[in-house]
């Protein structure tokens, strides 16, 4: 197997799973006593696998589980380390992605669209699909565009989670 020793293409794949992640935490969190519980129906399982097959591994692993923000980081960069480094991306590349300006950015701006969006995204069901058209739509604003340069510009280190797992 070739591995890709490119950075700018596992961003790309580490925000994915990062924005999946949310996905799931934003329509499929339960309360069951004191604990947060991830329940994904056996329908819109089949759906991720249809459409995701390559995150099906994160959600199956996610799915019928207690999660908090701890567990969540844990599960999601233990599932980029299993899944991208070492297979897809040279064992170099993955430890670079989390310090990336440019993923530091679109984390950040991720979560600006997921805040300003967070009512409409609530009042119906979403496929993750649905989720990343309306995001790319948003995201390819102009006002957008000139936020994004003026961050990468600044130097600003946006706050986002971290992967703290061994690479």
């Amino acid at each position: 197997m070739i591995r890709s020793v490119s950075v700018k293409s596992a961003v790309k794949d580490a925000l994915e799973a990062f924005q999946f992640d949310q996905w799931i935490r934003f329509y499929f969190i339960q309360e069951k006593g004191e604990e947060l519980w991830i329940e994904i129906p056996d329908e819109n399982i089949k759906q991720i696998q249809e459409d995701h097959p390559h995150l099906h591994r994160f959600a199956d692993l996610v799915n019928n589980a207690a999660t908090d923000y701890q567990r969540s980081q844990e599960n999601l960069c233990s599932y980029i380390a299993a899944r991208l480094d070492g297979q897809k991306y040279e064992q170099t590349v993955l430890p670079q992605v989390f310090d990336n300006a440019t993923f530091k950015v679109e984390m950040y701006i991720f979560n600006v669209w997921l805040k300003m969006h967070e009512q409409h995204l609530d009042e119906e069901y979403m496929t993750f699909n649905g989720w990343l058209e309306m995001y790319d739509g948003w995201n390819s604003q102009e006002e957008v565009k000139e936020y994004r340069a003026k961050l990468l510009e600044s130097g600003a280190d946006p706050q986002i989670p971290e992967c703290t797992t061994a690479q």
